[in-house]
This record gives C-alpha cells, sequence and structure tokens, in this order.
C-alpha cells in the first residue's frame, strides 16, 4: 500500500537533497551546455539538414532528453547512499509500506529531472531554434514522465548492485548505448535492418521522438503512439521497481 505522507516525506527529502548538492547541480546545468556547444557547433557545419531540420534543431530535444536520461539515473544511487549509512533500516523500521518508499525516491528522481529539463530548455536562447512554447506545459508533463520511468530503472540497478562501482559501471554501460541509438544525435534510417530493430525497443528513441514532436512537430511515430510507449513502460518499471526492492530488503 502505498502511504501519502511517507512518499511526499521522502520526496521532499530528495528534492532538498540535490538542490543542497551545489557541485551536482552546476554539473547537471554545465552538461547539456557542452553538449551544445560540442555537437552544435564541432559536429553541425558538417550537416546541412538531418530528417528535414538544420542540424541544430535536430539534436536539441535529444539534449534535453539526455538531461533526463543522466539526472533520472543517477538521483537511485541514493539507495545504495542510504543502505551504506543505514538510514534505509530507519526508513524500514518505521510504519511505512516499501512501495512507499520506491514510489517518493522515484517520484524526487521525476521532480528534478522536470526541472532539470526546464533548465536545459531554456538554453534554446542560445540557438536559432523556433521551439512551440505553446507546448511548453507538455513538454515539462514528458519530462516527469520519462523522468519516472528512468528513476524507476535507476532504483532497480541500485537494487541489484552492492556498491558505488558496480552502479556507475553498470549506468555508464546502459546510459550511452540508449542514448545514441535513440535517434538524438544522427537518424537511424540508414542503420543494418537488425540493428535499427535493436533501435526501435529502445524506450529513449520514444522519449527523443515524443520531445521533438512537441518541440518542433517532427514525429516519427505519433504523440499517441510516443506516449502510449511510455507510458506503458513507466508502470511496467515501477512495478519492477518495487518487485526488486522488496526483494533486496526483505532478508533486512
Amino acid at each position: 500500500m502505498i502511504q501519502g505522507f511517507a512518499v511526499s516525506a521522502i520526496w521532499l527529502r530528495e528534492f532538498k537533497r540535490y538542490f543542497r548538492d551545489v557541485p551536482r547541480v552546476a554539473a547537471s546545468v554545465a552538461r547539456p551546455v557542452v553538449w551544445l556547444f560540442i555537437l552544435g557547433i564541432g559536429i553541425s557545419p558538417n550537416f546541412s539538414q538531418v530528417a528535414g531540420l538544420n542540424y541544430i534543431e535536430y539534436i536539441f530535444p535529444g539534449m534535453v532528453v539526455m538531461t533526463i536520461l543522466f539526472t533520472s539515473t543517477i538521483s537511485a544511487i541514493s539507495i545504495i547512499w542510504d543502505r551504506d549509512f543505514g538510514l534505509l533500516k530507519e526508513m524500514l523500521s518505521a510504519p511505512i509500506s516499501r512501495s512507499s518508499i520506491v514510489v517518493g525516491k522515484v517520484l524526487g528522481g521525476a521532480t528534478i529531472c522536470t526541472a532539470q529539463s526546464f533548465i536545459a530548455i531554456l538554453l534554446v536562447f542560445l540557438t536559432h531554434v523556433q521551439l512551440l512554447w505553446y507546448n511548453i506545459a507538455w513538454i515539462l508533463l514528458a519530462s516527469f514522465i520519462v523522468g519516472f520511468m528512468l528513476a524507476g530503472l535507476g532504483v532497480i540497478i541500485a537494487s541489484l548492485v552492492k556498491t558505488y562501482e558496480g552502479f556507475s559501471s553498470v549506468m555508464n554501460f546502459l546510459i550511452m548505448p540508449m542514448f545514441l541509438a535513440s535517434g538524438a544525435v544522427f537518424p537511424l534510417d540508414n542503420l543494418p535492418r537488425w540493428a535499427y530493430l535493436v533501435a526501435r525497443a529502445n524506450p529513449i528513441a520514444y522519449a527523443v521522438d515524443l520531445f521533438r514532436g512537441l518541440m518542433l512537430r517532427h514525429y516519427e511515430f505519433t504523440f499517441l503512439i510516443d506516449l502510449t510507449v511510455l507510458l506503458g513502460l513507466t508502470v511496467i518499471i515501477t512495478a519492477l521497481a518495487i518487485c526488486r526492492f522488496r526483494r533486496m530488503t526483505a532478508r533486512w
């Protein structure tokens, strides 16, 4: 059973802890700036048009998704931190359900992602990208959904590994391939058939397509397909995260 008071308390703790960590916040803000500079200035002169968009327009939605991808998954490292320092056992000794702990942590990660994505979106003023600002509410909602899904994935990984090093290794192994095989920085049409099918199974591909559609009205699929896939995966991953967390803490 999910308890609202417990979820809100854990959510607030995650939110405060993130924004009190100044170096972490600074790195999260600087990351999309660096990517935009490297890809936009260093690579864009080699491309005139990509899928009917100039290269800066093409990569900008992917850069926002990249911000969410890194922020949400790394936020789950708090599971390992709380476990190692005994805070997780204190939570479990209180009358709080395990599902409430997971939802609170994932909700905190999703909220942080939404804030970080908005900061990344503001970088549009450094470019000539014509953003569809009337879709900003939908864009932020999409940020929250994708952040929730990926934070849940982070909780699953954090529940499987035992060390910070193990978590970092697994996440680094997952993050970059997921991002690069999403169509965020180059179109996937020219890939071999098998590679294209693998890329289509990548949930980040649907996130990038959704953001590109909401920001620039340029879909490879449709709004409904992207949203349905992401919502379905969010429910499945959250359920798996709760099950995995319960299994991890069952022997405590």
